[in-house]
């Protein structure tokens, strides 16, 4: 309903509209809105109106080893603590609000045996169901299976009104038959993949590992042709049906309210595809690169088209050989990473890139760790991984790990624990309430009364604790409501774990959402990280190593990092709202001093050089950033082991992982200044991706391989719900084409043999971008001559942070982030923002 109060608006508002018909809005408005208003109530409002206790439900545990489902309890009509956190919205959000996502179907089973197949065991499982709620399960599924192979019918019966006899035949056979041609089987997942974006919103569904799925069909057909150029043209047609296949996606978009624009700006559908990789033959891990891995490339190559969100993935040790299967020398680059690299320069957004040794290693210690998991089992199923959504990697139709359930911002715990568990939205003076209960007393040491860096650290992770805690509360307890009200018995029946293939036996019966898959976790998507480790370091350095005081730093918070500010001269929003929250807090800057502006200067070009995530991890006596190394591993270890002793509603634990799409723009603009000289409502870093603007401690510029080694000495085992790393590069001309792609690849194969886990690149330059944006500022003006300016800047596909976008349709505080972000020439590796006056 939160396009309700929208709906005159939204065809002319200036970012993102939708076109609608007048009167589809009037029916909208009079007769469909009202009609299911108080019919079915979103699940966090079903579940305040609810009572609601913890110990009612039965605890479901999977995993091994001792974990936490935190209790709550509450009455009807009340709100919990951790809702009434989500609703602030500057601590962390629950899809549990929206639907069931960010998972893959087990498409194998849908080609194999068709919905009828299926049906056909679920209707023998009636009969051995021992329980009434496994007996409404399977008929609940076998009535969506039944619906959509009415659904093929009709589209049947259209396709004859429309004089297409083939495609006719083609959907009275698929879904309801087993696929046996590569065409069957596109047509049975398209239809299949649309009707489950009709259970739940398309917000983060995806493909999976489309190539693995063609090629068997692919090859088949392309084998049965006894000349060449009838299988190049068969290889053709394949390319135009994949193409057809990207192009339905590409139609198939979200529409969002303009807030949540400001959240999600320029975001599709989040359907991502995989492919390349690897796979499991007789015990080894070997190269599942085939024939449709290049034809998809290809067709991704050929369109470059924001949906859907292309991923390859690349194993430096598999891959990195020649045609013969033999280890390739360390300077050559294989021809599978520089096509993917290719391909990335054309479409200047896309694929995206995944480790697959340290995916795979991490996946498979998860899934051993499943009770009744062999290793042999966790290691197959987890090199069959396929990626989520924006980035994150589940095995495809058995883990549900619903990796976006948590979005968490952890600035906020940061603020916590600089304030004793107090926060600047509600006053940290000391007759200012705490966060969690509300009362005056503080729950850590405020960083003014601490000693020691320790000491810090421990408040952090005092706070970390307290916030995990609430939002894991938060997505349970709401899980437990949509497990009750928002079934999916469509994606059920195309899973393993809730229902059987057919002659097999041991389902659980159950709806994914109520913990039926074969694995289970809940994903938190941490925000804000890399803000977090620069200012631990700055903390460290300087405030623990006696360059600036506690009260310093705070005081050089207070007024923004801004000598205007300091003097008490507002000169935008952000400091008219500081003033009044100083009216309503006036007791938070009491003991704060007075900085002039040389010391403001002073503290913000010590900031500057003190150690950052991003600036490289050399310690060679020269040059030191251990520093930043030291904190990006343990605070990613920290976080990872707050979470992952939480167990959540389905049996599964909790996976961290780093990426924001942008939101972290959005959280960015709710949050004041941080110790890392980030200004009051400017974006974070996107992702795992450092901060902008950063140099060396000797003010020289960042290079590429600085970048890129810091991010890929994260501990990829503490990452289980993925990363976006993302990295901006400007090539040349064409004629230097052949160079920038070898280049391009070399830094790619530096990431991945360093145990990188993901790498999107965002391939314009910082002056074309700036272009792009100056013509999208004119342009919602709205005259003949500025809409002509936009024209040439209108394809332009830049990646955000999990998914790619078009430039022109991002909010302009994220254009700026995109725009602020470092940004490398491939030809030397020089950061830009160093050698561009902006």
């Amino acid at each position: 309903y939160c396009i309700w109060p929208e709906l005159k608006s939204v065809a002319t508002r200036p970012q993102n509209p939708f076109k609608i018909r007048p009167e589809v809005a009037a029916r909208l408005n009079k007769e469909i809105f009202p009609f299911w208003l108080n019919r079915q109530l979103p699940v966090p409002e079903a579940a305040r109106a609810a009572e609601y206790d913890t110990a009612d439900f039965p605890a479901l545990d999977e995993v091994k080893g001792v974990s936490i489902d935190p209790a709550l309890a509450k009455q009807a009509g009340e709100t919990p603590k951790c809702q009434e956190l989500m609703e602030r919205v500057a601590f962390y959000l629950s899809d549990k609000s929206t639907c069931v996502s960010h998972t893959v179907p087990d498409w194998e089973r849908l080609l194999k045996y068709g919905l009828s197949g299926l049906a056909a065991q679920m209707r023998s499982d009636l009969a051995v169901a021992d329980k009434s709620a496994q007996r409404q399960f399977l008929e609940g599924v076998i009535g969506t299976f039944e619906g959509a192979m009415v659904y093929a019918e009709h589209l049947a019966q259209a396709a004859e009104q429309a004089g297409n006899p083939v495609l006719a035949t083609l959907c009275r056979k698929v879904p309801a038959h087993p696929a046996e041609t590569l065409h069957e089987a596109l047509a049975a997942i398209w239809i299949c993949y649309h009707l489950l974006l009709q259970e739940n919103t398309n917000f983060g569904f995806s493909i999976g590992r489309l190539d693995q799925l063609l090629n068997p069909y692919y090859l088949k057909e392309w084998q049965a042709l006894d000349n060449e150029a009838a299988r190049e043209a068969y290889t053709r047609r394949a390319v135009e049906l994949v193409c057809h296949f990207f192009l339905r996606c590409s139609d198939h978009v979200p529409l969002s309210t303009m807030g949540s624009e400001t959240l999600f700006a320029g975001s599709g559908s989040n359907q991502a595809l995989t492919v390349g990789g690897t796979k499991v033959e007789n015990g080894q891990v070997v190269d599942a690169v085939n024939d449709m891995t290049y034809i998809i490339l290809k067709a991704t190559e050929l369109l470059s088209i924001r949906d859907p969100n292309v991923h390859a993935r690349y194993h430096a040790e598999v891959h990195h050989r020649d045609a013969q299967g033999e280890p390739l020398p360390p300077g050559v680059m294989d021809a599978y990473l520089r096509r993917v690299c290719q391909v990335n320069i054309t479409t200047r957004a896309t694929p995206a890139l995944h480790g697959d040794m340290p995916v795979i290693k991490s996946m498979a210690a998860y899934y051993a760790d499943h009770v009744g998991i062999s290793e042999e089992e966790a290691l197959q199923d987890a090199c069959d991984y396929a990626s989520i959504g924006c980035i994150e990697q589940n095995a495809p139709g058995k883990h549900y790990g619903n990796s976006g359930s948590t979005l968490f911002v952890l600035p906020a715990v940061l603020e916590l624990a600089l304030f004793g568990g107090k926060h600047r939205s509600d006053g940290v003076g000391e007759n200012a309430p705490n966060l969690f209960d509300g009362q005056t007393a503080y729950t850590s040491k405020p960083l003014v009364q601490m000693k020691s860096m320790n000491e810090f650290i421990t408040a952090f992770r005092f706070q970390l604790d307290q916030m995990a805690r609430h939002a894991v509360q938060n997505n349970n307890y709401l899980g437990r409501f949509m497990a009750r009200d928002r079934a999916s018995p469509f994606l059920s029946g195309l899973f393993t774990g809730p229902t059987n293939l057919p002659g097999d036996r041991g389902a659980k019966f159950r709806d994914v959402a109520a913990g039926g898959a074969k694995y289970n976790s809940s994903g938190v998507a941490i925000i804000g990280v890399a803000d977090v480790i620069d200012s631990f370091c700055i903390l460290d350095e300087l405030v623990f190593g006696g360059k600036v005081t506690a009260l310093e730093l705070l005081a050089a918070m207070k007024a923004d990092f801004s000598v205007v500010q300091a003097n008490g001269e507002p000169h935008d929003w952000q400091a008219i709202l500081e003033k009044l929250r100083h009216w309503f807090h006036p007791d938070d800057a009491t003991h704060l001093p007075a900085l002039t502006a040389a010391r403001l200067k002073e503290i913000g070009t010590a900031i500057a050089h003190t150690a950052h995530y991003g600036a490289g991890v050399a310690n060679d006596g020269v040059y030191d950033n251990s520093l930043a190394v030291k904190y990006s591993r343990m605070l990613t270890r920290m976080i990872h082991d707050v979470f992952y002793r939480y167990r959540n509603h389905r049996g599964g634990r909790y996976l961290c992982g780093y990426w924001s799409m942008t939101n972290h723009a959005g959280f960015g603009m709710l949050t004041q200044a941080t110790p890392n000289a980030r200004q009051a409502g400017r974006a974070f870093a996107s992702g795992i991706t450092p901060c902008p603007g950063i140099v060396k401690r000797d003010g020289s510029p960042v290079m590429a391989l600085d970048h890129i080694l810091s991010v890929a000495a994260v501990d990829s085992d503490a990452v289980k719900n993925g990363y976006t790393y993302n990295l901006s590069l400007t090539t040349r001309g064409l004629a230097q084409r052949e160079e920038d792609t070898e280049l391009f690849a070399r830094y790619m194969k530096a990431f991945m043999e360093n145990n990188g886990v993901l790498v999107q690149m965002c391939v314009s330059s910082i002056t074309e971008l700036v272009a792009a944006d100056k013509a999208a500022t004119a342009a919602m003006r709205g005259g003949a001559a500025e809409q002509a300016a936009l024209s040439p800047y209108k394809d332009l596909m830049i990646r955000v942070a999990g998914y790619s976008a078009y430039y022109v349709t991002l909010s302009p505080e994220m254009r700026r982030e995109i725009i602020d972000r470092a940004n490398f020439a491939l030809k030397d590796g020089v950061e830009q923002h160093a050698v561009h006056s902006l």
